[in-house]
């Protein structure tokens, strides 16, 4: 009897030990998680790697979508597979990132698996619910540009120029710069100046470097309504020149 309880009092310790842990690791901060992530990148770092798989198993959807993003980059396909589903189980819980994350994968493909825009497209369109204006690095903004570009090149989908420039307005009011350069191409094509202009300059004042060099160009040629100015146009050349330098590093 005296063993019995002695045995029931360690499995108690046990458990309560394990669900404390597990309580822990679903806590954790996620600026630890995000540095396991770099590690686990940059230089394969096994103590890393163990560290996000325990702290995903305790369901910290952080750590799910880190997870998910170190594996999906693997050239080993059955790691790769592993990471899409880390990435699904995040999204699943409403996280626009992973969403975003899923439908570039299934957009670009992974090791071991096909491409498969209509799953590219489904996640895509989850994400794009979380659209935020005036917010370009966010997984809603980037997800409408992505979807502008299924729906204008036919990927999986039927060619459909309408619904391309919808979901590409709709990326370039969410402050998306190559939205916006692209949909002042668009208005520029029809002949609009005023609009493409517009646009153009939204997209060079987020330092875009091709629409700094198209504004620079239409000074110098007297495009788009605007006056031939030589001082304007270094000026843009020069902001071109930054940009481009600040792509690079």
């Amino acid at each position: 009897m005296m063993k019995r309880a002695l045995l029931t009092g360690v499995c108690v310790s046990v458990s309560m030990c394990i669900a404390l842990g597990v309580v822990t690791l679903s806590h954790t901060p996620a600026r630890d998680i995000d540095e396991w992530r770099v590690r686990a990148l940059s230089t394969h770092d096994w103590t890393s790697m163990t560290k996000l798989r325990a702290t995903s198993w305790a369901r910290n959807d952080a750590a799910m979508f880190a997870l998910g993003t170190v594996l999906v980059s693997d050239a080993n396909p059955q790691r790769a597979r592993d990471g899409l589903r880390w990435l699904e189980r995040s999204a699943q819980s409403g996280n626009p990132d992973a969403q975003l994350t899923l439908g570039r994968a299934f957009f670009d493909g992974v090791a071991g698996t096909p491409l498969d825009y209509a799953r590219s497209r489904a996640w895509l369109e989850r994400a794009a619910h979380d659209v935020t204006e005036d917010a370009p690095a966010s997984a809603g903004a980037q997800a409408t540009y992505w979807l502008a570009s299924i729906h204008r090149n036919g990927y999986g989908v039927p060619r459909n120029a309408d619904a391309g420039l919808r979901w590409l307005e709709r990326a370039a009011r969410s402050s998306v710069p190559q939205a916006q350069f692209q949909l002042a191409n668009i208005y520029r094509e029809r002949g609009d100046d005023a609009r493409a202009l517009d646009w153009l300059r939204r997209s060079a004042a987020a330092e875009y470097a091709e629409a700094n060099l198209a504004l620079a160009m239409a000074y110098r040629n007297g495009e788009l309504g605007l006056h031939r100015d030589e001082g304007e146009y270094w000026s843009y050349v020069k902001e071109t020149l930054h940009d481009y330098k600040h792509r690079v590093q």
